[in-house]
């Protein structure tokens, strides 16, 4: 009788049973600090509603993320993060283009409320007393407290040092309010928008340039220009915002007024001695 004789597995056939077990560790991939960066920078730009400096977040989160979208996509070996890369360009540009879109249209309805200002303004310098040409250089919340003709009885009882300043600063106004008034033939007209920004303060400023024509009066030639520095706010309780002439030039020579950065008040809401004088500002050099 035939006895089978127990066989010893071979280390084949032990190979061939046992699992097979990959010997390769995966490779680390790093994740992209651009990646990072453009979330980081695109939820940053979410204060772009509260100061424009913000608006720089969301240009840096579309930068950000799409170089680290395409590093990502040529060393997939070595990088990873692509979806965080595509967020931030994502908030970068939905931040970005509303923030573009939202300011785009507030300038406009700005600048639309400044020329209407304006027009008003121009009927005023060729119509209206003096005194009331005077009360709308003042900011609304002083206008809210004073007539113009209070404001204009202040004015000349103040101090003859006070006057003479005060005199100065207004010499433009004055010549160009009396040459509109010395015959029915001069006309004052609003030309443009020169510049449209803001001051020191974040306040609304626009450049209204003027177009006076009529007989030429003593030094003033027929066709001149003026200009009035227009600022605005909202007072409180308002929703509108309300303007005042801060400076008036004439004649003037286009685009040499420079906004100042933040001029000091004098207590009737302008600046002494009239801010900066340069070529344009009402006096002959």
């Amino acid at each position: 009788m035939a006895i089978d004789q127990e066989t010893t597995p071979t280390t084949t056939d032990l190979n061939a049973n046992w699992p097979v077990i990959e010997n390769e560790i995966p490779t680390y991939r790093a994740v992209s600090t651009r990646a990072i960066f453009a979330v980081i920078c695109g939820l940053l730009a979410v204060f772009s509603f509260a100061h424009p400096i913000f608006y720089l977040f969301a240009v840096l989160a579309v930068i950000l993320g799409v170089t680290a979208d395409r590093s990502i996509q040529r060393h997939p070996e070595m990088l990873t993060g692509q979806t965080m890369a595509r967020v931030g360009v994502l908030l970068g540009l939905v931040f970005g283009l509303s923030i573009a879109t939202v300011t785009s249209l507030q300038n406009y309805l700005i600048r639309r409320e400044a020329v209407k200002f304006a027009a008003t303004y121009a009927e005023s310098l060729k119509a209206s007393p003096l005194a009331e040409v005077y009360w709308l250089g003042l900011p609304p919340t002083t206008r809210a407290k004073v007539t113009a003709q209070e404001n204009w009885t202040q004015l000349q009882q103040s101090s003859k040092q006070d006057l003479a300043m005060t005199e100065m600063k207004h010499a433009p106004l004055k010549a160009l309010a009396d040459r509109l008034k010395s015959s029915p033939e001069q006309k004052i007209s609003f030309l443009k928008v020169e510049t449209q920004s803001e001051d020191g303060d974040m306040l609304p400023v626009v450049l209204a340039v003027f177009e006076i024509d009529g007989p030429t009066v003593k030094e003033h030639e027929g066709r001149e220009l003026a200009l009035a520095v227009l600022k605005g706010m909202i007072p409180e309780g308002s929703k509108a915002y309300e303007w005042w002439v801060e400076d008036l030039r004439y004649p003037y020579k286009p685009s040499t007024y420079v906004i100042p950065d933040k001029p000091v008040d004098d207590g009737h809401g302008h600046a002494p001695g009239g801010g900066d004088h340069g070529p344009g500002d009402g006096h002959n050099h």
